[in-house]
């Protein structure tokens, strides 16, 4: 037995760094120039400061007030326009994400207690830049109306203690968790990791295997896939799965470091997820390979099992929201749980038995991955008539 798996290691080391050092490139340095530059769009981390037009048509005390604290806020980076023509100009330019026009009335109306108003236009193209700039102007607005709101009541009598119960009845102490700075490369950055992963994995495996059938030297392993054909693949799995587990290792590292995303829980279940998720991962390329004795059509399968993934995780919303089909298919993907596990050990740091149950069920699929896989793949290696020609 252990003839079989130093055999096999030797001669998939010789593949890689010999014979197809290309596709050496592809399995140990591609994936990192994959996710290099996927994570150079995100190096910005937080979106904060975002860019908006002001117009003060009302020119007073008030409405220079509201610029005060629209500068102050995390979210805005207010920028004077003298109408409101050239602050949209710019909104469609893509100079700035947000106009806020202060009417020429504001002043006058906040005086007199009649209700003053402000127009705001947002570009809403990019959901986390709307949805910050939206947060900051209402904060911003927010805490203007409790200030003239006790103002007022103030003017009518109204004891300053009780102030903030007569302007706010219903008061909300908002508490932002795992989260609060919406770093969006907290889950976009751990969200892409497995789908990245997950799609050079199966290729990977998927190719190294059908590789030698189409080139006809599977039939150097047709005796030891006879007599020990869970063995031979066993070995072949766990050379790429080692590989792998070393790229995850270090994507993972640098996406703390670079970006300080925050590590709540346990690395050690981080790192028994990413084993699961890896192994579940080759065996699926295993079965792909095993059903399928066709390096091309098998690519396109690993095409269409890992490329789409990422929608599927339950980044950009929770799997429990999708319906039902999506749902289902979300669970089979090894992406979903990693994510999961990736939410609950790095950002929440709770839920360890739900982080065991996505690790046993990933172990558990694969395991039956690789049974399919391994007596498919095993089949086609046996019978001369599926080697293909002869080289």
């Amino acid at each position: 037995m252990k003839n079989i798996w130093r055999r096999i290691i030797h001669r998939e080391w010789a593949f890689i760094f010999e014979r197809k050092k290309n596709f050496g490139f592809f399995m140990l340095a591609y994936p990192f120039v994959i996710m290099g530059l996927i994570l150079a769009i995100f190096s910005g981390k937080v979106l904060d400061q975002i860019p908006v037009g002001v117009v003060d048509n009302s020119s007073g005390y008030y409405s220079r007030e509201l610029m005060r604290t629209l500068k102050s806020n995390r979210f805005l980076s207010p920028r004077p326009f003298a109408t409101v023509a050239a602050a949209r100009k710019a909104l469609d330019q893509g100079r700035i994400y947000g106009v806020v026009s202060i009417d020429e009335s504001y002043d006058k109306d906040l005086l007199k207690n009649s209700g003053a108003s402000i127009n705001a236009w947002i570009n809403n193209e990019f959901l986390l830049v709307g949805g910050n700039l939206t947060k900051g102007l209402n904060s911003v607005v927010g805490a203007l109306q409790a200030k003239y709101q006790r103002r007022t009541l103030a003017a009518l009598g109204v004891p300053a203690s009780m102030g903030d119960s007569f302007a706010s009845p219903v008061q909300v102490s908002e508490n932002i968790l795992y989260n609060p700075g919406m770093n969006y490369i907290y889950f976009l950055g751990l969200g892409l990791l497995p789908a990245v992963l997950q799609i050079f994995i199966c290729i990977s495996v998927s190719y190294a295997l059908l590789w030698d059938i189409k080139t006809y030297r599977a039939r150097r392993l047709r005796r030891v896939f006879e007599e020990h054909p869970y063995a031979a693949c066993a070995a072949r799995i766990t050379f790429y799965s080692v590989g792998y587990f070393a790229v995850f290792v270090i994507m993972l590292t640098g996406i703390i470091a670079l970006f300080q995303v925050p590590v709540e829980g346990s690395l050690f279940r981080v790192m028994c997820g990413g084993i699961a998720f890896i192994f579940m991962t080759a065996c699926a390329g295993l079965l792909f390979a095993g059903f399928t004795n066709n390096l091309r059509f098998c690519l396109s399968i690993c095409a269409i099992y890992a490329a789409p993934a990422f929608a599927f995780y339950g980044v950009s919303f929770p799997v429990q929201s999708m319906p039902i089909l999506a749902r289902a298919w979300a669970e089979f993907l090894p992406g979903t749980h990693l994510n999961r596990i990736f939410v609950n050990e790095l950002l929440r740091g709770v839920n360890a038995a739900g982080t065991w149950q996505d690790i046993l069920f990933m172990t558990a699929v694969g395991a039956v991955c690789f049974v399919l896989g391994a007596k498919g793949y095993s089949r086609w290696v046996k019978q001369d008539k599926y080697l293909g020609p002869k080289l």
